[in-house]
């Protein structure tokens, strides 16, 4: 929508110094996104790895931690969709501020 001369134009509006802000900014929006992600999945399988180890403790608990580890599946399996919509949103937005005409 505003071609490639008006895109690099706005590196270095309203003011020239910020330009390594912006670059600085194209990088970061995606990487918090990727790292949001990462945490949440890296957080849900810490846990179920924690249930998991609480189950070889003793025999008795091995079945009383098969309940907490298909609530935390399904946890995390709404934990998940709930960050892909917000993954979504937020690439939905950023690309809307990178082609929008407004300053």
């Amino acid at each position: 929508m505003k071609g490639f001369k008006e895109y690099a134009k706005d590196y270095v509006r309203p003011v020239p110094f910020l330009l390594p802000f912006k670059i600085i900014e194209e990088f970061t929006n995606t990487l918090t996104l990727g790292l949001r992600l990462f945490g949440n999945i890296f957080a849900g399988e810490i846990l179920l790895g924690l249930i998991t180890k609480m189950a070889f403790i003793a025999a008795p608990i091995t079945f009383v931690a098969i309940i907490p580890m298909m609530a935390w599946q399904g946890f995390s399996l709404f934990i998940g969709a709930i960050q892909a919509f917000i993954f979504t949103m937020l690439t939905m937005v950023y690309m809307s501020h990178k082609v929008s005409s407004d300053h």
